[in-house]
């Protein structure tokens, strides 16, 4: 079908129509926050405090875009945080929306913190307000932010994430399509296909009344939200791509042209790559996987990277502690290697930011190859094949980058999102089970597992950005113990950063391929998943008897029975991946 191009005209109209629709919802969120500043009764104040937030979730698609630094200060979550950069000691407080819903909702009504934290909100609000971040604003722009606050309700809006206490995520969401219908709406006239602006509307109208039937936050069928409402979202976003005739200046860490959420081709590999780095390619993933089990490449010529991660037990090695290049145990439990590559930090305490220094760090680890780059690199000059595939596949051939590379892209091929989850609710077959979708619903909701295991991933990986993992206090246990248990004695990131804020803090793993990764936690403390549900269930390391200030994990226990235990344990198994076998 033929299409119009699109006038400056129309456009400019229409970047003036969203930044006055805009302008309104920030106004009315500085009304509302400005009346709570001002208010003294828990009831006004728990008023205003709701009205302030569905006024900020219209703003979020357009605030969260244009400035997110701002959009993160209102909405972050409710700890305190160092910047270890600067000054590991010290210890910069929480702030925003979050940290004043908690205060609200606390047991003891302070009403000076509730107004600390409402006059800083009115800060940060009136200074948007002055500032108007939106600034040239474009068809791609919109098409991002949309695509942006889809993610960001899949997998932060519907888990409870920033409505942790008050549980009012359901009518805040809400407010985040009826938002989006209203840009939709300015956009009409860009439609060249009518169609598909109508199906743009019902949607995002169906989306809402979704919410709007929902008896309340536990029992909302996320399941149903995701597969039936949000995912056909992305086949009309690449419509309405082709329909706008709309290019974008580069490249996303979600690739373009994708209807799911969950699959193979939903991130885009070469976005978590260093900059130095090529594309990932077959060749090269191919070159990787055999200095992968290649035993010569330790110092003693026993060792591979498959010593402890061995694809049959999902890339991990079913042990609680790994063995060194002695036989004997080091420090922590092997994490699997499958989705390792969609994350911003590896190694429990996040250590190095990426595969190619993880790689670095086992290379020279007097526990593990106990060697040098230079003799790896001496060793594979030496061997004709290896030195011709190098030269083949790498400008520079054989090098201390292209070593570490080959190996880092086999690894970055290890995403296969092809379990029964995930062919489910992409709409690949009708398998799953009524216990399997209530599992998921709790993992999501109830259970409060995915405001730590972030959907799609399941890992500690920051939605919609993806470029933070996150660490967590847990509270894990030295010893598998109910009552007046002792705090496992590894220290986690205060190894790394000497920040008493990160003491036993731990980077949050992916939960796929769980049913395959015993025994659990970075001390392999827990055999089975029973156990590992029962001690958050009980409230993490608080719950056993474990007391520490900078514990992350909420302190209370999540109510769960033993068929919802049942039920999440059920979804997790869900989530192994169909390998193949010459993986």
């Amino acid at each position: 079908m033929e299409t119009t191009p699109i006038s400056t005209n129309t456009s400019e109209t229409i970047t003036a129509a969203i930044k006055a629709q805009f302008a309104t919802d920030l106004s009315n969120c500085i009304h509302n926050i400005d009346a709570l500043r001002k208010a003294t009764t828990k009831d006004s104040i728990l008023y205003y405090f709701k009205a302030s937030r569905l006024d900020f979730k219209r703003m979020e698609p357009i605030l969260s875009f244009y400035n997110s630094a701002n959009y993160y200060g209102l909405n972050k979550a409710n700890l305190p945080k160092v910047d270890e950069g600067d000054n590991a000691e010290k210890t910069i407080e929480a702030s925003g929306f979050q940290a004043l819903e908690e205060a609200i909702a606390a047991a003891e009504f302070d009403i000076n913190t509730i107004h600390a934290y409402a006059n800083d909100i009115y800060s940060k609000l009136k200074l948007e307000q002055k500032h108007n971040s939106i600034l040239k604003h474009t068809d791609y722009k919109f098409l991002w932010l949309t695509r942006q606050a889809l993610v960001r309700v899949m997998s932060l809006g519907i888990s409870g994430f920033d409505s942790p206490v008050l549980l009012q995520s359901i009518p805040e969401n809400k407010e985040v399509f009826l938002s989006l219908e209203s840009y939709f709406k300015l956009y009409e006239s860009h439609f060249n296909n009518k169609q598909l602006y109508k199906n743009w509307i019902s949607a995002l109208q169906e989306a809402q009344k979704s919410f709007e039937t929902a008896e309340n936050f536990d029992t909302f069928d996320r399941y149903d939200f995701i597969k039936n409402k949000l995912q056909p979202m992305l086949s009309l976003w690449n419509q309405t791509v082709t329909d706008w005739q709309v290019e974008f200046p580069l490249q996303q860490k979600l690739n373009y042209n994708v209807n799911s959420f969950y699959d193979a081709n939903t991130f885009n590999s070469n976005a978590f790559k260093p900059s130095y780095s090529p594309k990932v390619s077959p060749e090269i993933a191919q070159l990787g996987k055999d200095l992968f089990f290649d035993t010569s490449l330790s110092s003693s010529e026993t060792m591979n990277c498959a010593s402890c991660h061995q694809p049959e037990k999902a890339f991990a090695d079913g042990l609680r502690f790994s063995k060194d290049n002695n036989g004997n145990f080091v420090q922590r439990n092997a994490p699997t290697l499958l989705y390792a590559s969609l994350q911003q930090s590896q190694f429990y305490d996040a250590r190095v930011e990426n595969l190619e220094n993880q790689i670095l760090d086992v290379i020279t680890n007097k526990n593990e190859f106990h060697t040098n780059t230079d003799i790896i690199i001496t060793k594979l000059e030496q061997n004709p094949i290896y030195k011709k595939r190098f030269e083949t596949l790498y400008k520079r051939g054989i090098n201390h980058k292209t070593v570490r590379n080959a190996i880092a892209t086999y690894i970055r091929t290890l995403t296969p999102f092809n379990s029964k989850f995930d062919r489910n609710i992409s709409g690949k077959e009708d398998t799953f089970t009524t216990e399997e979708t209530l599992g998921f619903n709790l993992f999501m909701g109830k259970g409060k597992c995915a405001t730590c295991h972030f959907a799609p991933v399941f890992n500690g990986t920051v939605p919609p950005y993806f470029t933070e993992s996150e660490l967590e206090v847990l509270g894990i246990p030295a010893t598998k113990t109910w009552e007046n248990a002792t705090v496992d004695s590894d220290v986690g990131r205060y190894t790394v950063a000497k920040a008493k804020l990160k003491t036993y803090a731990f980077k949050t793993p992916t939960v796929r391929n769980i049913s395959k990764t015993a025994p659990y936690m970075h001390n392999g403390v827990y055999e089975t998943l029973e156990e590992v549900l029962k001690f958050y269930n009980l409230g993490g390391g608080s719950g056993i008897g474990i007391e520490l200030e900078n514990q992350t994990l909420p302190p209370d226990p999540l109510q769960l029975s033993d068929k919802e235990i049942k039920a999440i344990i059920a979804f997790m198994n869900s989530l192994e991946d169909q390998l193949e076998e010459n993986l």
